[in-house]
């Protein structure tokens, strides 16, 4: 996997992105099965929603991003969303196979993916049209350091403990990939 930027490898991005995945599901367990239904806000994602939607926006910028298919094929999770969030997000066991399952599938839609997917413009992006695959994927990253945020938030108006927000902080993860 030699794809890269001016800053990382794929592998390397993917690598550090596995922190940030191990720091979500530590979050993750501050909840109670109960939380996972709160919502701060009427109107907004409930704290499961909240984490079933992290692993939706990879699963689908992703796949799009490094396989370059949009439209979901039977049985994928987004050929019925509605369905599989609400299959998923009310327990921590099936949240968490989520987001583990996601990150696998990422890693093995990478190894396929042609140098051109990533560094190449995707005009077939149906939301950012002309957009590198590169920022696509970082995209779906941001996207999941912007939602733990929220969630450290509630979990912490909550009272519940949560992890060190840095995966460095976690010697299980830092330990072996130190100075690599």
């Amino acid at each position: 996997m030699a794809l890269s930027t001016p800053y990382t490898t794929l592998e390397r991005f993917l690598e550090h992105w596995d922190g940030v995945r191990l720091v979500t599901l530590k979050l993750l367990e501050s909840f109670t099965e109960h939380d996972l239904n709160y919502r701060l806000v009427e109107d907004w994602r409930s704290v499961g929603e909240l984490f079933h939607h992290i692993g939706g926006h990879q699963f689908y910028a992703c796949r799009g991003a490094l396989l370059g298919r949009w439209e979901p094929e039977p049985g994928e999770p987004d050929a019925n969303w509605n369905a599989h969030r609400a299959r998923v997000m009310g327990s921590k066991e099936a949240l968490r196979g989520w987001l583990v399952s996601v990150q696998g599938l990422v890693r093995s839609w990478a190894e396929s993916a042609g140098e051109e997917r990533l560094e190449g413009f995707r005009p077939d992006n149906p939301w950012h049209e002309g957009m590198r695959g590169w920022l696509l994927v970082q995209h779906a990253y941001q996207d999941e350091v912007h939602h733990r945020g929220e969630l450290y938030a509630i979990a912490r108006l909550l009272d519940r403990e949560v992890p060190e927000v840095f995966a460095v902080e976690h010697p299980d993860y830092w330990e072996p990939r130190k100075w690599k």
